[in-house]
């Protein structure tokens, strides 16, 4: 089985990018997009990447680019795409069932501009519990967890270190069910993508550290 990952597309920003990386990658079993897939909620930027990606098979998640509230237009428009936000399903690949989590995820301190919106700490860790909730329901012979926001820190280095807060949360070291691989993107800056974090693979499959799809074999 492999997958293929990738997220902070930001269309148009880094379209011609994202392109390139499609025509140069092998073909997957499952396309995942982990979140920022166009800049400043611009919708219908989306269009073109669709058009790629609508015979395949995909589970995509949303980013903090994909403003909240458009994302049922995101369900609309595009609805050949599995969309998970906190929400979870199960997929047969071959003779595998896997277990897919999907959420925006979870930040450890909040933006001045989401602090002035009224989403606070409080918001995030509410949003922890939920997906913890889900990744225990595990209902397939393998969890991959999918958020935007980084689940671990060790692949978010090469950022600035005081901004990590505001690039994800240590969620694979805290909670007590694990997936087995967790996928998630934001780090543009990332030098380090992959990660071993207590027993857990983790990828940074963010568009502009990795310069095209991760590819994930299983």
């Amino acid at each position: 089985m492999i997958l293929g990952a990738i997220s902070d597309i930001h269309s148009p920003r880094f379209l011609n990018d994202f392109f390139i990386a499609f025509r140069t990658a092998p073909p997957y079993d499952l396309y995942i997009l982990a979140g920022d897939l166009v800049d400043k909620g611009k919708v219908l930027h989306f269009d073109p990447i669709y058009r790629l990606l609508s015979s395949k098979r995909v589970i995509a998640v949303f980013g903090n680019d994909d403003f909240r509230d458009l994302r049922a237009e995101y369900r609309r428009l595009y609805p050949k795409i599995v969309w998970l936000e906190e929400e979870a399903t199960s997929l047969r690949i071959g003779d595998s069932t896997l277990y897919l989590v999907g959420s925006e995820g979870v930040i450890e301190r909040p933006t001045k501009w989401q602090l002035e919106s009224g989403i606070g700490r409080e918001f995030y860790m509410k949003r922890k519990e939920k997906i913890e909730d889900l990744l225990c329901r595990k209902e397939g012979d393998l969890t991959v967890l999918i958020t935007h926001y980084s689940s671990a820190y060790e692949t978010v280095k090469g950022e600035k270190t005081w901004a990590y807060p505001e690039l994800g949360y240590p969620l694979i070291r805290e909670i007590k069910c694990k997936p087995d691989i967790a996928i998630h993107g934001h780090a543009h800056k990332s030098v380090v993508t992959h990660a071993r974090v207590d027993r857990v693979e983790v990828y940074n499959v963010a568009l502009p550290a990795n310069r095209g799809f991760t590819t994930i074999k299983i």
